[in-house]
């Protein structure tokens, strides 16, 4: 299990500005390393003159520093991240389109002249135009938002490049009792940078770090440690440029302190909030609660991040309080369908973040978390406990979800029996067969 812990640093004014030609030397090497990995050979060829491979070209750059493994490693993630979500997009589209066309010939059969079918044809045609003019395209450091504000003169030329060029990192490689090639931490409370500078007392930059009592535990583990990746990052605090370092290690992972004997807790994650149920060992319920995600769309990436964090604590604390495990589901987020903007970052949110939030910090914590299979928990909540318990559907799909976890199976209610039997042969089936409820 992977640990980040964030240090402050005080560099002092000519470390600061050794600083401030690092993160640039480094950042336009990560640039121009993006745009060789995006455009290819004819893009090489006319920068550099000559065919190289990319980490050549790249060292050429920047004096041979072997910061250009970890910009080729971010790189690589960048393109495939845009390759990915290029393609999620285009069956996201084509979906859209079967979807419409079929709607279009369901009312064409029952009515031609239905004014409906004027709309239709209107968003059909507009999604296969997007659906064409859809390709990769490079993406833009810094942000699309911060490059805005800077064409509209709303921040200036030395703000946005503060902003963009924000951050360097290096990956740790163990290799003759190194921890990190270019960042390495001290006991001394120091932290040792590498510069791009190859005069002599100028490749080793040594700023003090700030370390709690709280940090001091977390800072034996990194010295500790075989191998570590540090990122340092610069932001702007209330006009003034703070420098931070971000040190992520491996940690075992601690043996589970609350398990799944006394019972488990069901999550059932919504847009707008989490339903939570207690449920005892023999699948009763015996309390519920919610935690809701008020204004989650409006906050900005941090602050976003920020309160995600607190909310999944809450969570676990929950959890420890009532001493269970945690039971949630195995969600596939490919997502074929959209709603309002709004909801669609509420979710975005929920799937990039809250899940592995949650889950790291319930193995952080020694809290068992378990994934069910996901299908029709709401159905069996709403069709079989409603009137015995009489709540929301998201706290009885949370108590379905919980009993699912525990081992209990799911039988079709006897009112139900009935009916089923003069029906089943007209129903078809929605269960996939690769579902482990497909008989």
């Amino acid at each position: 299990m992977i640990q980040t812990i964030k240090f402050r640093m005080y560099p002092d004014e000519i470390q600061k500005h050794q600083l401030h030609e690092i993160l640039t030397i480094y950042n336009r090497v990560k640039r121009i390393g993006y745009n060789l990995l995006f455009h290819g050979e004819n893009y090489m060829t006319a920068r550099f003159g000559e065919v190289k491979t990319i980490q050549q070209c790249l060292m050429s750059l920047c004096h041979n520093n072997p910061y250009v493994n970890t910009i080729l490693i971010d790189n690589k993630q960048k393109l495939e991240a845009q390759k990915t979500w290029l393609e999620k997009r285009r069956n996201y589209m084509t979906t859209q389109l079967k979807t419409i066309t079929k709607k279009i010939n369901t009312i064409k059969e029952q009515n031609k002249h239905d004014r409906r079918l004027k709309g239709l044809y209107a968003r059909r045609s507009s999604i296969m135009a997007k659906l064409r003019k859809l390709h990769l395209e490079p993406v833009v450091f810094g942000t699309k938002k911060l490059f805005r504000d800077r064409i509209l003169g709303k921040i200036s030329r030395e703000d946005f490049r503060i902003q963009r060029d924000s951050s360097f990192s290096c990956v740790g490689i163990k290799q003759k009792g190194a921890k990190n090639w270019n960042i390495k931490i001290f006991p001394d409370k120091t932290v040792k940078l590498r510069t791009f500078s190859k005069q002599k007392g100028r490749k080793w930059l040594i700023i003090p770090l700030s370390v709690n009592q709280v940090q001091e535990k977390w800072f034996q583990e990194i010295l500790n440690a075989d191998k570590y990746t540090v990122t340092v990052k610069r932001k702007l605090f209330k006009g003034e440029v703070c420098y931070f370092v971000h040190v992520s290690y491996e940690i075992p992972e601690p043996a589970p302190n609350y398990g799944y004997e006394h019972g488990a807790i069901g999550i059932d994650f919504n847009y707008n909030f989490v339903a939570l149920t207690n449920v005892d060992n023999n699948g009763e319920l015996l309390s519920y609660h919610s935690i809701s995600f008020d204004n989650l769309h409006t906050y900005r990436t941090d602050k976003c991040n920020d309160y995600i964090s607190y909310k999944m604590d809450n969570i676990v604390n929950y959890c420890i309080n009532k001493g269970k495990g945690i039971v949630v589901e195995d969600l596939q987020f490919d997502q074929e369908f959209s709603y309002n903007t709004k909801r669609n970052r509420k979710l975005s949110n929920i799937k990039t973040t809250a899940l592995p939030l949650l889950e790291r910090k319930c193995k952080k914590r020694g809290v068992s978390f378990r994934k069910v299979f996901p299908g029709y928990t709401s159905l069996i909540g709403k069709y079989k406990y409603s009137r015995l318990y009489n709540l929301s559907i998201h706290h009885l799909a949370s108590y379905v979800i919980a009993r699912r976890g525990l081992g209990f199976k799911e039988a079709i209610p006897a009112v139900y029996d009935w009916v089923l039997s003069h029906v089943e042969e007209y129903i078809e089936p929605h269960v996939k067969k690769s579902s482990p409820y497909h008989s």
